[in-house]
């Protein structure tokens, strides 16, 4: 069966509080640089970065200064972003069909990217 996550987002009076597997995260906008879309780019970098990582050390390379710069582009009249590029650096001895395999891994590994590739079906209930 497939794992099922639940994250509960509540408005207190210190702000919005994020909470999932029983730890709180604040998520108040004036106490924070960071937006909405802020944390979805960092999430879909994160997301990659880790299941780069994660490969790498399974298959045994020495990959280091893992870098991911994550850029969206916000679409002019819609409420979306209608482009985001994922750039990678890394430092290792790998050869040229070894990185791009780091690479393709790290596409088809994160959750978080393949969510916006094949957009889930997304239910609001009033409770």
């Amino acid at each position: 069966m497939a794992e099922e996550k639940m994250a509960l987002i509540e408005l207190t009076d210190e702000g919005f509080i994020g909470k999932m597997a029983g730890k709180d995260f604040v998520l108040n906008l004036s106490n924070t640089t960071f937006n909405a879309t802020d944390l979805m780019l960092i999430s879909i970098g994160y997301c990659f970065g880790i299941t780069v990582d994660a490969y790498a050390k399974h298959k045994g390379l020495n990959i280091s200064n893992l870098k991911i710069n994550v850029k969206g582009k916000k679409h002019e009249t819609e409420n979306r972003y209608e482009k985001i590029d994922i750039e990678v650096s890394f430092d290792g001895d790998l050869t040229p069909e070894q990185r791009e395999r780091v690479i393709v891994i790290g596409k088809r590994g994160c959750t978080v990217s393949n969510s916006m590739l094949k957009a889930p079906e997304i239910n609001v209930i009033l409770l």
